[in-house]
Order: structure tokens, then C-alpha cells, then sequence
């Protein structure tokens, strides 16, 4: 038994159960919601499709940025003395605080960013009747990163924007049902 006739038999009995009307598989309803389903996952994959590319490539760019990094840092480090080793390690413990502290800021706006989407996609699938809205504007590109950390901390972002986005989806789906 495929997922989408779980789905369709799951309809089916909440119908019954919840309003006791009693509908059967080939009722014209059935495929209405079907076709909802189709529209719905359609939409998504659009809206999401962009963002899942531009996290794989950030991700992609992030991970080459950190393995050139490690090897200039590596071959640094063979080349300097303790003393200039214990300097950096200084160095490099306040770069990463900085660095935490950046990442909590990008993540905040980005949290920010996707419960607007998330809350305009559930009103948007709430009030079908009503003429859609125009999809939102892009946001402006990130300002050019002033240290080596910030490509690290974008592609760690983007790959916790990505999974937000899923969490998200799957907790607007769950509502929908609920509906």
C-alpha cells in the first residue's frame, strides 16, 4: 500500500469520524484534496528550490574555504615557534567568539525570516478564495565578508536555515491536518 492511498484512508476515516459522513475513494472529494496536495507540494518545491540550491552551493563554498584555510593554517603552524603558537591560539579563540556572535545574529534574522514565510504561506493556504499576494521581494545580498569566519558561519547558517525551513514545513503540514 503506497503513501498517498495511507493518506486517502486516513481522509477518509477522519471525515467519518469527525463529521460522520461516510465518503469512499472514488468520491469526487477525494480527488479535490488530492489535487490541493499536488498544488500545495508544487509550491513549496518552488519556494523552496531556490533556497536548497543556494544552501548547497554556500555550503559547498564554505567547506573549500575551511579545507584551503586548515591547509595555510597547517603549514603555518609547522613554520612558527611555541611562543608564536600560543599567541595564535589567543588569536584564534577571540576570532571565535567573534564569530559565535555573528553566527547567533544571522541565525536570529533568519529564524526571523522564515516564520514571516512560514505565517504567510499557512494565512495564503487559510484564505484560498482571496487573490494571492506577490511572492516578497528577494532580501539585499550579505554585505562582503570582513573575515575568513564569515563564509564558514553563512554555510553553517544556510544548512540550519534549511533544516528550520523543513521543521517548519513539517509543523505547517501538521497544522493544515488539523484543519
Amino acid at each position: 500500500m503506497s503513501e498517498q492511498d495511507d493518506l486517502i484512508g486516513d481522509m477518509i476515516a477522519e471525515v467519518a469520524r469527525t463529521h460522520g459522513v461516510a465518503i469512499a475513494r472514488d468520491d469526487p472529494v477525494v480527488a479535490v484534496v488530492l489535487l490541493n496536495q499536488v498544488v500545495l507540494r508544487r509550491y513549496l518545491e518552488e519556494a523552496l528550490g531556490p533556497a536548497t540550491q543556494a544552501i548547497r552551493a554556500a555550503t559547498q563554498q564554505a567547506i573549500d574555504q575551511v579545507e584551503t584555510i586548515a591547509e595555510a593554517q597547517a603549514h603555518w603552524l609547522d613554520q612558527v615557534s611555541l611562543k608564536d603558537r600560543a599567541s595564535f591560539l589567543q588569536e584564534q579563540k577571540a576570532l571565535h567568539e567573534a564569530w559565535k556572535a555573528d553566527m547567533q545574529a544571522l541565525i536570529d534574522g533568519q529564524n526571523a525570516s522564515l516564520k514571516q514565510v512560514l505565517v504567510q504561506t499557512i494565512s495564503l493556504l487559510r484564505a484560498p478564495s482571496e487573490p494571492a499576494a506577490p511572492p516578497p521581494q528577494k532580501p539585499p545580498p550579505p554585505p562582503a565578508p570582513k573575515k575568513p569566519w564569515t563564509w564558514i558561519s553563512t554555510g553553517v547558517l544556510l544548512g540550519a536555515g534549511a533544516t528550520a525551513i523543513l521543521a517548519l514545513t513539517a509543523v505547517a503540514w501538521v497544522q493544515l491536518a488539523a484543519l
